[in-house]
């Protein structure tokens, strides 16, 4: 079973497709989410140190409309 992590922060804004696209296609998902005070501690561990972040089985993905993209081709019909 694949596992989803999806990381972002305390709120809506980039992520939030992401979210639903999830939801729609009725996947589980792992929602990690960040306040502003806790982003500075866990940006080196991003790529290009921007979020959202999507973790698929440990691999990264990153940029809203990528992983986007990626996850309506994945999951289309």
């Amino acid at each position: 079973m694949v596992h989803y992590k999806l990381t972002y922060f305390d709120g809506r804004g980039a992520a939030e497709v992401i979210r639903q696209i999830f939801v729609l296609a009725d996947e589980k998902f792992e929602d990690v989410r960040y306040t502003h005070e806790e982003w500075p501690k866990h940006k080196s561990e991003m790529p290009f140190g921007q979020m959202p972040v999507l973790e698929i089985d440990g691999q990264q993905l990153a940029q809203s409309h990528a992983i986007a993209r990626f996850l309506a081709k994945r999951f289309g019909e």
